[in-house]
């Protein structure tokens, strides 16, 4: 079972055997059946250094990593042929790992321009595109530290090429999202600094050009990639307020008092942390406080200090109040409906933190930095948040969970819960996933946990085989409510063998829980597929995660028959075209 810890370690074992007895401390620790992942390398340099470093991150993270290597610059006939490593054992993450001094022998010489490498490297891309490996990282390449023609003259030089090459790569990587992810060699090397990530010596002797330090911030990144096609990418962040949003406290300060502004240090490193929250927002985080004050203190604040970024419209939950944090972390998670591992709390205070990480272990905490310059940095540390995928959804996140708190309020005003969904006036549309939602379709496969039957990830070019498949269909279910739009909520993939349908995959968003769209969703699609295949049975499955078991018996209300048992595995089976239940007379479903 994967059981990913939260956050990576800032300091990784001292020396090398440190760090390979940890990992084998771990290793054995692990259940025997712990998931295994495959990293395979396309590569023109020695890289084989990597493997302690992303063995031990992985394995922190629950997963076993098997690395496999494509032959030194035999990128090609890696790619093509049928007995080649990389072929032959399918990675599930194809790592590329090129150097320009072997990709071209005229790389550095006078007069050198990229359009060698450019042709070169679209010829490989395209390869990489037409083989069946899900996912695919394309490295950027290192620009040189030092010009040619010096320092002090603005010259056309080789790093300008360098630039080029690294642009096309990225474009490349944006227009073959999320298939394609990018690793970038070039921001990590000047981010650690030349005299920490190049190993010129062992460049020149065997080809291997990196030291620990680069060899193990390249393994963090590909395992972070790991973690967002995994699903445990955090999803919400959660803020105390004094000392953390602004300095200073409010309550006895005043907003006037308070260190918050785009100018003065150390108000300006709060003005920046919160630039880096509203990021977070645009990218559909969730964002939250949770701080003992008093919470009107707080909310003028956020209304009425001219350098506060953070506005009231930008939360999509608060607990401000005297009453223990963990308790008030619980509720949000209640109320957002999400696990407590989605969460990242960012708090000041050592206490409160580490009263967290006793009561909820779950939590990931960050703590404000002593060195409060490093302050507006420490969300994107680590990539907590990094997803490979973003969607229209996302944009609107923030939104559409104020609006479901509005449908919360609504629910107290009535009786009972059937005159309530009544009230929605709920409408769903079911359809065949178009282009345009397939991305969706893909994040959903990689993000949802709880109404997930069989909580299996899918990369884009999963879900268009699925697609184009005359044996398997892709349905989506989006719903509608007198409050307004909850997105693209739900899939269902399908496929047929002989006369018995089988249900890959079944899941639903934590937003559209507890209004039974399922039942519809899942009747309806059951009837497009009897129509259109003419089956005469049913299969579906059941796989047990840690976060599912509100599921576990979801096939057994339809009427479906238990036909295989094992440790977080069932198997059912219908004997008929359609279960003996009829869908929720209060939805609507439209249909063209």
């Amino acid at each position: 079972m994967f059981t990913a810890v939260s956050s990576f370690p800032g300091d990784i074992p001292p020396t090398l055997s440190d760090l390979i007895s940890t990992s084998d401390t771990m290793d054995a620790a692990m259940s025997s059946t712990a998931p295994a992942y495959r990293f395979g390398f396309l590569r023109n340099v020695t890289l084989e250094g990597i493997e302690p470093y992303l063995r031990y991150h992985m394995l922190r993270m629950g997963l076993r990593p098997e690395l496999i290597f494509g032959g030194y610059g035999s990128i090609r006939q890696d790619l093509i042929l049928p007995d080649s490593p990389l072929v032959k054992y399918c990675p599930d993450l194809l790592v590329t790992a090129f150097m320009l001094e072997e990709l071209d022998p005229h790389y550095g010489l006078p007069g050198w321009n990229a359009s060698h490498c450019r042709e070169e490297l679209s010829t490989i891309f395209d390869a990489l595109a037409a083989s069946d490996a899900p996912t695919i990282s394309l490295n950027t390449f290192i620009v040189p530290f030092r010009s040619e023609t010096g320092t002090l003259i603005a010259a056309q030089d080789i790093a300008s090429e360098v630039i080029r090459l690294n642009d096309f790569v990225r474009t490349f990587v944006r227009e073959h999202s999320p298939r394609f992810c990018i690793m970038d060699w070039d921001r990590l090397a000047h981010r650690i600094g030349e005299a920490e990530a190049m190993d010129y010596r062992y460049w020149y002797i065997s080809k291997a050009p990196f030291k620990r330090s680069f060899l193990d911030a390249l393994a963090r990144e590909l395992t972070k990639v790991v973690l967002a096609l995994k699903g445990h990418t955090k999803k919400c962040l959660v803020l105390d307020c004094d000392n953390t949003l602004w300095g200073g406290v409010v309550g006895e300060d005043g907003i006037e008092g308070i260190h918050l502004d785009g100018h003065d240090y150390p108000g300006r490193a709060y003005y920046d942390f919160q630039k880096t929250v509203l990021q977070l927002a645009e990218r559909g985080v969730l964002i939250t406080l949770c701080s003992k004050n008093n919470e009107q203190d707080v909310l003028d604040v956020l209304d009425k200090h001219p350098w506060s970024l953070l506005k009231r419209n930008h939360l999509s939950g608060f607990r401000i109040n005297w009453d223990d944090k963990a308790a008030n972390l619980v509720e949000l998670a209640k109320e957002l409906n999400l696990g407590l591992d989605a969460f990242v709390f960012v708090d000041d205070n050592r206490r409160e933190l580490e009263l967290i990480r006793q009561v909820l272990p779950q939590v990931t905490t960050l703590q404000v930095p002593d060195r409060l310059y490093e302050y507006p940095a420490l969300l994107q540390r680590d990539g907590l948040f990094d997803t490979l995928i973003t969607s229209q959804e996302d944009k609107l996140r923030t939104s559409l969970y104020q609006t479901e708190a509005q449908r919360k309020a609504e629910r107290n005003q009535h009786p009972d819960l059937e005159s309530y969904l009544l009230s929605l006036q709920l409408v769903v549309n079911i359809q065949v996933a178009t282009d345009r939602e397939a991305m969706r379709v893909v994040q959903l496969t990689q993000k949802t946990n709880q109404f997930n039957l069989t909580t299996r990830r899918y990369s884009d070019h999963d879900i268009a085989r699925f697609r184009s498949s005359k044996d398997a269909c892709v349905y989506t279910l989006s719903a509608s409510d007198r409050f307004g739009s909850l997105g693209l909520v739900g899939v269902f993939i399908v496929q047929r063998r002989q006369e018995t349908a089988v249900v890959d995959s079944l899941l639903m968003s934590c937003r559209a829980l507890g209004r039974r769209l399922e039942i519809a969703f899942v009747l309806e699609c059951m009837r497009r597929v009897v129509a259109d295949w003419g089956i005469l049975a049913w299969e579906a499955e059941y796989l047990s995660t840690a976060k599912n078991s509100q599921v576990a018996d979801f096939w057994s209300t339809l009427g479906f028959a238990l036909l295989e048992q094992a440790e977080g595995y069932r198997r059912y089976r219908l004997q008929a075209a359609m279960p003996e239940i009829d869908p929720p007379s209060f939805i609507h479903i439209e249909r063209e």
